[in-house]
């Protein structure tokens, strides 16, 4: 019986995709849903290069992690580039990740979720969804099997099926 389902979450398209599947099937067995969006614990850079095709959320992080800018940076490598310093960057990487489990989890109780919880947490993708599912007692994980990590020096859908091989209950991969 699947009573607790986390679903990963980095705002793509296909991430989008399984933040949907995971709430159908919370609804349909009554379970409780998790949102994790794991921000990569690398550079700036890498981490600003996944955001770029995120620029929806470039008003809301600039608004949230930098109030006192004059002007809203029309793009979000311009985000990146307003970002003044490390703790700057900090909080405009922070406030991206809790605006895209906000949607996600706005998403899932839209589409009848009754409990719905959010983690946004740093660290290695693949190894941040398995301790999240360890230490939340998932019965499932659900994510996309690409998201908006680069693929250059990634091997294509090593972050799922790292978890899918390490995790001790089920995964489902959603393309």
């Amino acid at each position: 019986m699947i009573k607790h389902v986390l679903v990963a979450t980095d705002g793509s398209d296909t991430s989008i995709k399984a933040v949907d599947t995971a709430a159908g099937i919370a609804v349909k067995f009554g379970a409780r849903l998790t949102v994790l969006h794991v921000m990569l614990h690398g550079s700036r850079a890498e981490e600003a290069s996944r955001m770029a095709k995120a620029e929806h959320l470039v008003r809301h992080a600039s608004a949230s992690a930098m109030p006192d800018l004059e002007n809203v940076p029309g793009s979000m490598t311009d985000l990146f580039r307003a970002s003044r310093n490390n703790e700057e960057m900090a909080r405009v990487l922070s406030a991206i990740g809790d605006r895209i489990v906000e949607d996600a989890a706005d998403r899932a109780r839209k589409a009848g979720v009754g409990e719905v919880s959010t983690l946004v947490e740093a660290g290695d993708y693949a190894e941040t969804i398995l301790n999240a599912a360890k230490t939340t007692g998932v019965d499932m994980i659900v994510l996309g099997s690409r998201g908006l990590g680069s693929l250059e020096g990634m091997l294509l859908g090593s972050v799922s099926d790292k978890v899918a091989r390490h995790a001790a209950c089920s995964v489902l991969t959603v393309r």
